[in-house]
């Protein structure tokens, strides 16, 4: 009797046992899912883990780097290690005014004594998108030096002739206006070049390229805009016709009349502030070097040595936001005055 009942002890171990492997058998896929589950999730939070860091870590390198300065030769003294400082103080332009005169741009200000100073550098002065800024930039002068607390300077890209042209058909201010003939400030602050920039082909191949988009995102969306109109804008004219859709925004087909005014004028037809002449009526005075017509520009603001603003345009019509400016001058001044009181 107890051999069998040993044996039977025996039998329902070896049952339970296999009925154990049984199940681990069949929990093994889904644990085995579990931790590859697990790892991969792992291996995701470290990824984008490592991501955030490295991009975190270059903004704060970058914000260190443009207001750190270091002893340098020339531009009022102290200069900013940042690369776009570092190109500006050395790098000389002709004054539109005086065409006899040669200004190194990093003498404009003083960096030593934390002057604060404007640098827009516009496309070439026969570009549709230098007129249409260059005409916010004069209407809102007073503000940039009132809010930049220093100077406003301009350099287009052709010639001391070109510019004194593009001034008179602009009524713009000449005494801030100077002329890059190269382009090479451009390239090394990093501005947009283009529609194939490296390619051996006709700049005018490029510039139409960029008229549909491709090497000037945003284009296409600014063209419609001008159509369309804006709520979020300001009106541009005064006093016009365009009142009859309403007033204090930008009215649909306004900025499309002054980019043709500013294209070919419109005579009698121009509405109150549009220039009297265009572009392609004047483009031989304006456009001395065609290699340039892609260029594209972009705004700097510095305190002393410290870079306080950038903005770089990313093609044609797409400029600089002049309230984006206005804002970051406004800030800047008030830190100023706190930092005073």
């Amino acid at each position: 009797k107890r051999e069998g009942r040993r044996s039977r002890d025996a039998m329902t171990l070896m049952t339970k046992v296999r009925c154990v492997g049984h199940a681990g058998r069949a929990l093994a896929p889904s644990l085995a899912s579990s931790r590859t589950t697990a790892s991969s999730a792992r291996r995701t939070n470290v990824r984008y883990g490592n991501k955030s860091a490295r991009t975190t870590t270059t903004r704060t390198t970058r914000t260190t780097t443009s207001s750190t300065s270091t002893s340098a030769s020339g531009g009022g003294g102290l200069v900013a290690s940042c690369p776009e400082l570092e190109a500006i103080v050395k790098a000389e332009v002709v004054s539109c005014a005086d065409e006899s005169k040669t200004v190194t741009l990093g003498e404009l200000w003083s960096q030593k004594d934390g002057e604060r100073h404007v640098l827009v550098f516009l496309s070439h002065f026969g570009d549709l998108t230098s007129w249409e800024y260059a005409q916010k930039l004069r209407d809102n002068m007073d503000e940039l030096v009132e809010k930049g607390g220093g100077g406003v300077s301009v350099i287009g890209l052709g010639s001391a002739s070109n510019g004194r042209k593009f001034a008179e058909l602009l009524d713009f201010p000449l005494a801030n206006l100077y002329a890059d003939s190269n382009g090479l400030l451009y390239k090394e602050l990093g501005f947009a070049e283009g529609f194939l920039p490296d390619a051996n082909v006709s700049p005018y191949v490029k510039l139409l390229g960029m008229l549909t988009g491709f090497g000037s995102p945003g284009t296409i969306q600014e063209v419609i805009r001008g159509y369309v109109g804006d709520r979020d804008s300001k009106q541009i004219f005064d006093s016009s016709l365009f009142n009859i859709l309403g007033e204090g925004y930008q009215r649909p087909m306004e900025l499309a009349t002054l980019r043709l005014s500013n294209m070919i004028a419109l005579g009698p037809l121009a509405p109150k502030g549009a220039p009297k002449s265009g572009v392609l009526p004047n483009w031989s005075e304006l456009v001395s070097d065609e290699k340039l017509i892609c260029q594209q520009g972009g705004t700097l603001a510095f305190s002393g040595a410290k870079l306080i603003h950038i903005q770089r345009d990313q093609g044609i019509l797409k400029y600089a936001d002049i309230d984006v400016l206005l804002e970051a001058l406004d800030k800047e001044y008030q830190d100023v005055v706190e930092g005073l009181e």
